[in-house]
């Protein structure tokens, strides 16, 4: 046996040996449907509650989400003057605060009638729970009847931070299809005091930071309890190849540029639930470690289409002459190689003990890589060809970590059945997820990665040998498509 084939052989047996007690579902759908205003529709939600000129999330005019239970029609279930369409609503984001699991769907198509929403985590039914839109039914109405240009138009995947907020980017576009896109506002960073439901803060990102083929997928927040107020906001443009950094304090953003943000050529093939298909999404997500000694924290981040990790100081990021000169040195550095179709969507960190888990898209599954061992540690946590096509998002929260997984794939070039489970929420806490694979304990305390030309342990040539992936499947033929917000 050759070494490569040893090497692939090792590879594939690890995977039995290192799959951790994996997830479970929370919450499942066939079809994603609202607990919908009462008679009057829109009309009668705009009778919310009003505190200091901002809507509140009690509405007294919500028909209870059990008179609605499992009813699927969609004349008779959304009030009139409500654009409502089930087969053009598709989940893409889900965080968690308290006792609300945040649940967003982007206006991908018409027929989305709210894109921030969220169930109660111990909701007795599990199964096809309508989502309430938050923090209100008016503020996610389109198109806006007051015409006040402030709405909320269109979230991908959300964040919450330490001092109690959700903070969001709202891409201000509607999508039809993928060709056909309305820009209805700026492109939006906003911020929502999830003790008062208000939406505090608003920032229009400016023109000169945003490309024709950006693509705001994702936010993650920088600060800690004790600095409120000095908050950082990291968007990755996964269609315009760049990080758009943003300061509370300041009120300003500006767009850093670097290699390592774009595709990687021959890592854009993707085989998901019977679809061959191209994409090119660059920079997708961005995972913050805890504060380092000098107070500032490794950023990690990868492409979609890409295998490869990176990683960069907030202490650049944050300074913006720094992040945005010509030329780095070693501000950022290599991490290694995943592996093959190690592509992956979302990822994030559990800072405690910097496990980081990854949405391997390609796999369908969800991996681990405890950040203070080299890469070619990560293990399989779950995998299941069946019910989790395509994990679009992943976070920590606390001690537990949550995935949503969305077939998305089938709803793009196939068709949905509607009558079968194609959403779910999966989640574990961290300890029991990681039980059983390289990821638990806390092993070396040196800092994975390397700097291009050094000798670091987890380099690019190991990393290719290290992954607990499946076989490369064979290439059949590819359909290549525009990039539309994976």
């Amino acid at each position: 046996m050759n070494y490569p084939t040893l090497c692939a052989a090792l590879c594939l047996a690890l995977i039995g040996a290192v799959s951790g007690a994996g997830l479970r579902e929370e919450f499942t759908w066939s079809r994603i449907t609202y607990r919908w205003p009462g008679v009057g529709g829109v009309a009668a939600a705009s009778r919310a509650k009003r505190y200091a000129g901002s809507l509140v999330v009690e509405d007294p005019t919500l028909v209870p989400s059990e008179q609605i239970g499992g009813r699927f029609d969609d004349a008779d279930g959304a009030p009139e003057g409500i654009d409502y369409n089930h087969v053009n609503n598709i989940p893409m984001g889900a965080n968690v605060w308290r006792n609300k699991l945040f649940i967003t769907v982007p206006r991908r198509r018409l027929g989305v009638p709210s894109t921030l929403n969220y169930v109660p985590l111990d909701s007795r039914q599990k199964h096809n729970v309508p989502l309430i839109p938050y923090p209100n039914w008016e503020v996610n109405t389109y198109p806006d009847p007051t015409n006040s240009g402030e709405n909320l138009v269109s979230l991908y995947r959300v964040a919450v931070d330490p001092c109690d907020r959700l903070w969001f980017v709202d891409t201000g576009l509607v999508e039809v299809l993928s060709a056909n896109v309305s820009r209805i506002r700026p492109a939006t960073i906003g911020i929502i005091d999830l003790h008062t439901d208000r939406i505090v803060h608003s920032f229009h990102i400016p023109s000169d930071q945003i490309r024709p083929t950006s693509g705001l997928a994702s936010i993650t927040i920088d600060v800690t309890k004790n600095t409120c107020d000095d908050a950082y906001a990291y968007v990755p443009d996964l269609g315009g190849y760049g990080l758009i950094v943003y300061s509370l304090r300041e009120n300003r953003s500006w767009r850093i540029s670097h290699n390592y943000f774009y595709l990687e050529p021959l890592a854009g093939e993707f085989h998901i639930s019977g679809h061959d298909f191209q994409w090119n999404d660059g920079v997708f997500s961005v995972e913050l470690t805890s504060l380092r000694s000098d107070g500032y924290r490794d950023l990690y981040f990868h492409s979609m289409a890409g295998t490869h990790m990176y990683k960069v100081s907030t202490r650049i990021l944050r300074n913006e002459t720094l992040a945005t000169r010509s030329y780095h040195e070693h501000d950022f550095e290599v991490i290694g190689d995943r592996g093959a179709e190690s592509q992956t969507s979302s990822a994030d960190i559990h800072q405690p003990t910097g496990v980081m888990f990854l949405s391997l898209v390609n796999q369908n599954a969800m991996a681990c890589w405890n950040t203070h061992k080299p890469l070619q540690t990560i293990s399989i946590v779950q995998k299941d060809d069946r019910r989790m096509i395509y994990p679009c998002d992943l976070k920590v929260s606390g001690d537990k970590v949550y995935l949503l997984t969305n077939t998305m794939p089938e709803f793009l070039y196939g068709r949905l059945d509607y009558d079968a489970t194609n959403f779910r929420v999966w989640s574990n806490d961290v300890a029991s997820a990681v039980a059983g694979t390289a990821c638990s304990g806390r092993g070396s305390t040196r800092p994975a990665g390397h700097r291009p030309g050094s000798s670091g342990y987890a380099s690019e040539s190991n990393g290719d040998q290290s992954y607990a992936a499946s076989r490369p499947r064979p290439y059949r033929g590819s359909r290549t498509y525009r990039r539309i917000y994976e």
